[in-house]
């Protein structure tokens, strides 16, 4: 399996975590720790105000509990928590990727965007011109990429050798989860489990080229259209699909699937082995991904996935990321309670400006 590589970052980030202290607020950022390098750019120093253009960082800083310093999000993006709830936040919206509020993260005062995907030439300039950085983080193609991204966003928030030591920290549940899955696909053994994962139309599935298509190869199962590429498999082959299993991803219903003539005669249809799967966390590859996983897993080996969810769920209360500002500080999200390194580090900063003054 693929997910024998991580289980080495699994043990090494047990041993880290059970030697240190996973607290935010001793975290001290080193003179070693700027600029970092992500992708082609260039970060010279720690940003203070941050803006997530993607819902899928967005997703994912909150989840790691680093979402301290964002003060805006994208149009698309999703909010943590829903109104009514205590935790409940309005942020500010910024734009999108493709048509960002330049003007609206100016006035944030934000230091740096995080985006995945390229922004236009024009777009590029003027936050050049406004001494903005931004950072491309693409969607990654296996779990080790996606891993990759997770410790690059705490290299970029926190710096060189902090961050990615932080992240060795933060990302123990994650490896955790991983192994677990690992061990979970190890004592399914061979199977020979064919399937889809139709991602739109009919015969618009997960081809070897995605990453849809990568988890239905993680997971030990022979997808029908590995060998082909763009989500589309040929309509002349139509007649030889014959998955034992069909994931779908909602677009269109179960009901059509199992009628279709597509599927209608397939071991998977005779059976009814068509589940639908929540698209989002395959397509924004936030640490929730691998609650995915398990899913798909448990649905595949059910005598081998047997709970309901890996391990420790991630902790997913607002109250405890970090990144809900104090409620008489909500009329201005530049105000916002920073999350608990930067605040460690500002009372670290009071203490010896008091014990020089003494």
């Amino acid at each position: 399996m693929k997910l024998t590589r991580l289980i080495a970052a699994a043990l090494t980030a047990v041993c880290i975590f059970t030697l240190t202290s996973c607290k935010q607020e001793d975290t001290q950022t080193t003179a070693n720790d700027y600029p970092v390098h992500v992708a082609d750019t260039v970060v010279d120093h720690r940003p203070k105000k941050v803006v997530s253009l993607a819902p899928a960082l967005t997703d994912t800083l909150f989840q790691l509990q680093i979402a301290g310093r964002v003060v805006a999000i994208s149009d698309y993006c999703d909010l943590p928590a829903q109104p009514g709830d205590l935790e409940y936040y309005e942020y500010p919206r910024a734009g999108t990727q493709q048509l960002p509020d330049i003007d609206a993260i100016k006035e944030l005062g934000a230091d740096l965007v995080l985006m995945t995907a390229q922004p236009t030439d024009a777009v590029a300039l003027e936050l050049q011109q406004a001494n903005i950085d931004f950072v491309v983080i693409p969607p990654a193609s296996d779990l080790e990429g996606v891993r990759q991204n997770y410790v690059d966003l705490f290299r970029l928030l926190y710096g060189e050798e902090t961050g990615a030591k932080m992240a060795e920290e933060y990302l123990v549940p994650f490896d955790h989860k991983l192994a677990e899955i690992q061990s979970c696909l190890d004592a399914a053994g061979e199977k020979n489990i064919s399937t889809v994962y139709v991602a739109g139309g009919l015969l618009q599935i997960a081809t070897g080229d995605s990453f849809e298509g990568y988890i239905l190869e993680l997971l030990g199962t022979q997808n029908w259209g590995a060998d082909y590429t763009n989500y589309s498999y040929p309509q002349e082959k139509e007649v030889d699909l014959n998955p034992d299993v069909i994931f779908y991803n909602g677009m269109i219903s179960g009901e059509t699937i199992a009628a279709s003539s597509c599927y209608k005669t397939t071991n998977a249809g005779k059976a009814g082995a068509i589940y639908e799967i929540d698209p989002e966390n395959l397509e924004r590859q936030s640490p929730d991904l691998l609650d995915t996983l398990w899913t798909m897993g448990k649905l595949l080996y059910p005598e081998s996935f047997v709970h309901n969810e890996p391990g420790q769920p991630w902790e997913s209360s607002p109250a405890s990321m970090g990144y809900i500002p104090d409620e008489e500080d909500t009329a201005e999200p530049e105000t916002t309670e920073p999350e608990n390194p930067d605040e460690a580090e500002s009372q670290t900063s009071s203490e010896e400006k008091s014990s020089s003054a003494a």
